[in-house]
């Protein structure tokens, strides 16, 4: 595990499929080079070896806090996320990730308060949603 600045949140990407590499290799072309962020999937895995395998990528954080991302809500990966916010504390768990909100990640993870950053970084997915209309051109 890269070790970051010691104020650097770390986050980790779980998704169906290579979804949460690809999210990462694309920020990494758009945001530049970054640490302390970690793609899982549940590719091959059962419920309890994708929750083991998460709950060791949290405990190697070493006390750090982390904001976990997630496809979306109701299925194995999501369900194996809600297991860790029973066992660890410095852990936020947000579901329905998009690149735009793993770019704000990136971005604020260092200057906003661990308390807010989730918040921030929902705002800025959900902005990211939009109707596009000929008469907006």
């Amino acid at each position: 595990m890269n070790k970051g600045t010691s104020s650097m949140v770390t986050g980790i990407v779980v998704t169906h499929g290579m979804l949460a590499e690809e999210l990462l290799s694309t920020a990494k072309r758009i945001f530049g080079e970054f640490s302390d962020c970690y793609p899982v999937s549940n590719i091959a895995k059962s419920p309890q070896a994708l929750t083991d395998d998460l709950a060791a990528l949290v405990e190697a954080c070493e006390g750090k806090p982390c904001v976990v991302f997630v496809d979306f809500f109701g299925g194995s990966c999501s369900y194996a996320c809600l297991r860790l916010l029973g066992i660890h504390k410095n852990v936020q768990v947000i579901t329905g990730i998009n690149l735009p909100m793993l770019l704000a990640f990136l971005n604020k993870r260092e200057e906003i308060p661990f308390e807010r950053l989730a918040d921030e970084v929902i705002e800025r997915g959900k902005s990211s949603i939009q109707i596009l209309k000929r008469e907006n051109l």
